[in-house]
């Protein structure tokens, strides 16, 4: 909390995004107070590397910038499980069309294999 924090807006609703903690199994979701607000991972990621701040971000936004020694890791004894909630929706009828069936499949194997990400070339 006493850190210059940059954080995550969601264009929609202009609503910052909670920072989420794991402390001894439990979840802490933490309202932050940013002094910076962006709608777009790629301006905050370069603003954090310029040093506007700390910023909580998915390991496959900011690996690269670590790889390369841009940013360094904060509170990994802290980091979470939780991954970026996805959503497929589509209308619901008796049959499922195959290309709904594959963008589904293909949609659950991306997300499993992004929750293995650590650092990418």
């Amino acid at each position: 909390m006493q850190h210059r924090c940059v954080n995550f807006i969601y264009p929609q609703t202009r609503r910052e995004s909670n920072w989420k903690f794991e402390q001894d199994g439990k979840l802490i979701d933490l309202c932050v107070d940013s002094y910076l607000r962006f709608d777009n991972s790629e301006v905050i990621l370069e603003a954090v590397i310029q040093g506007a701040g700390v910023v909580q971000f998915p390991k496959f936004i900011a690996a690269k910038a670590i790889a390369r020694g841009d940013l360094e890791p904060i509170l990994q004894s802290y980091t979470t499980q939780l991954g970026l909630p996805i959503a497929v929706l589509y209308p619901q009828k008796r049959y499922l069309s195959a290309k709904v069936r594959v963008f589904v499949e293909f949609m659950t194997e991306l997300t499993a294999a992004l929750k293995r990400v650590d650092v990418v070339d």
